[in-house]
């Protein structure tokens, strides 16, 4: 018998326009890591539940709202230009019964003074695609709207690495400019891309060779990508000390980058570590020579008010007041705790791992099982590894629990430079295992009805096929995993889903129910190990 295929019936289109560009959660931007990153370097930022946030260019919401639907004692703000896409914002708004949130048609040189403080301000995909006023608006807004410790974050496109983008930008503009709708205008450019990849040798070529590096970049990138992020009217990069400059004349300063790790010299070979070193806490400079290494193309910078005091050496003890989220992926082997047996652990970045050490290799098997989905505090995570590994290690000295202490603080030093860490100010805790009658919050389901991308509690947007999405909005509190199974069925009996055999459609009820079983039980552990129930 040949394996059923459950397929969508659904017609509706959920595009608004020829070539939509939909908006998603971007993890880097929620308060709860700008709240890490600010405390890191000694900025007490206020407390991400009880803040006001608001979000410059917020599209119809997808970044803002699950933040709002986590946080209940936050207010939330967002403006964007785009009249549709506020509208379908505030449709999710209502459809998930949030009170917390506004999003507002509302051009960003129109923003009022009487506004008041937020704690955070969010400008993500704007700075470089705005006309200047805009670029000055938003950065007077955020001089004049931060609270006393207030947190801002603004993602730009970066020089020098942008430089072969922007050429190819160029010639892509020159190419398509007669023609004015999108569809062919995103046509004309991916010919010339195509036109450039066949014509430009690469042999003894250093042009052709980062030519074709770019082009191998750029023609994998999406329509939507090509048309409003390299096609759009206006696209400016910058240099990272160009922009703290123009953000000091505003009275904010560089804080830091969402992940530490991108800010540590430790990252490159030792000659290299040794030149940057003679910066001393020349901070802007250090991180400008560092772009020229990596040719960065992009940045995400976040900026405090001028006036306050930022501490830039960092200790491993300052670690022991966040939470982390784990990129590991596996162990290499066998996790054997027995003091001596080396166990290796990989993760997503491509960085290893690796220690001997019975307490050591237990913190890193406790972040593997949380990876990706959870954030555990420097408590939880000490407690684990020290519970876990007691019995391998015999009788133990009368300062063991400060060694435990001050070995785990130095491990998450190296897994925090490796970019293997996260840091978040509060833990985000999820549910392990499928309860019996699973539940994921209001906005969840509405995002599985009326999107592909559903946000989990760790602010990921995560797609979904369409029989998942019906499992998500079936889960909400009431059913058991039979009842949840009954509400596929009916959905195919309405005609939006379709279970297949081969190339014949099933129709037969008793089959029907024996096929989407398993997709239901898929489905729900893939809630659980994603993420998405509340604890």
């Amino acid at each position: 018998m040949s394996t059923p295929e459950i397929s969508s019936n659904s017609k509706g289109a959920t595009a608004y326009d020829e070539t939509p560009y939909p908006s998603k959660p971007f993890p880097q931007t929620h308060p709860n890591r700008l709240a890490a990153m600010a405390h890191l370097f000694g900025v007490q930022a206020p407390d991400p539940a009880k803040a006001r946030i608001l979000e410059l260019g917020c599209a119809d919401g997808a970044n803002l709202l699950p933040m709002a639907e986590q946080a209940p004692g936050a207010m939330f703000l967002g403006l964007d230009s785009s009249q549709i896409q506020i509208a379908a914002g505030k449709r999710g708004i209502e459809g998930a019964g949030l009170k917390n949130v506004e999003l507002r048609h509302q051009d960003i040189l129109d923003f009022p003074a009487s506004e008041g403080r937020f704690d955070y301000i969010i400008a993500h995909g704007v700075f470089s695609w705005v006309p200047e006023p805009v670029r000055e608006r938003i950065l007077a807004i955020c001089a004049e709207h931060l609270t006393e410790n207030g947190v801002a974050y603004i993602s730009y496109n970066a020089l020098p690495g942008w430089n072969m983008k922007r050429s190819l930008r160029d010639m892509m503009l020159f190419h398509t400019k007669s023609f004015s709708d999108a569809p062919t205008k995103v046509q004309q450019a991916r010919a010339l891309l195509g036109f450039l990849a066949d014509s430009v040798p690469t042999e003894n070529n250093a042009y052709g060779l980062l030519l074709q590096s770019e082009l191998g970049q750029m023609k994998n990138q999406a329509d939507n990508f090509l048309l409003h992020d390299i096609l759009e009217e206006e696209n400016t990069p910058f240099y990272f000390h160009e922009f703290v400059e123009r953000a000091a004349r505003h009275g904010v300063q560089y804080l830091s980058e969402p992940n530490i790790a991108d800010m540590l010299a430790a990252n490159f070979s030792d000659k290299v570590r040794e030149t940057l070193g003679r910066l001393n806490n020349q901070i802007v400079a250090q991180e400008q020579y560092m772009d020229f290494i990596r040719n960065r193309t992009f940045r995400q910078t976040l900026l405090c008010r001028a006036n306050v005091g930022i501490r830039r050496n960092i200790t491993p003890a300052s670690l022991k007041q966040f939470a982390f989220r784990s990129s590991l992926l596996n162990a290499t082997g066998p996790i054997e705790l027995v003091p001596g047996v080396a166990v290796g652990f990989s993760a997503a970045n491509g960085a290893q791992v690796s220690s001997s050490d019975a307490f050591v290799k237990a913190a890193l098997w406790t972040l593997l099982e949380t990876r990706g989905v959870s954030a555990i505090s420097f408590q939880d995570l000490l407690d684990a590894a020290r519970s876990r590994s007691r019995a391998f290690l015999g009788e133990l000295p009368p300062n063991r629990d400060e060694v435990d202490d001050v070995t785990l603080q130095n491990n998450l030093m190296n897994l925090v430079a490796k970019g293997i860490l996260d840091l978040y100010a509060k833990p985000v805790k999820v549910r392990a295992g499928v309860p019996e009658k699973p539940q994921v919050s209001a906005l969840m389901r509405y995002q599985a009805v009326h999107s592909r991308l559903v946000t989990n509690r760790i602010h990921q947007g995560v797609s979904a096929d369409a029989a998942s999405r019906y499992v998500i909005a079936a889960c909400d509190g009431t059913r058991a995993r039979d009842e949840i199974l009954s509400e596929l069925v009916a959905r195919v009996n309405e005609g939006k889903l379709q279970v297949n055999e081969g190339p014949a459609k099933v129709t037969d009820l008793a089959k029907i129910r024996a096929s989407l079983g398993p997709v239901v039980d898929t489905a729900l552990t893939s809630l659980a190990n994603g993420g998405f129930l509340a604890p």
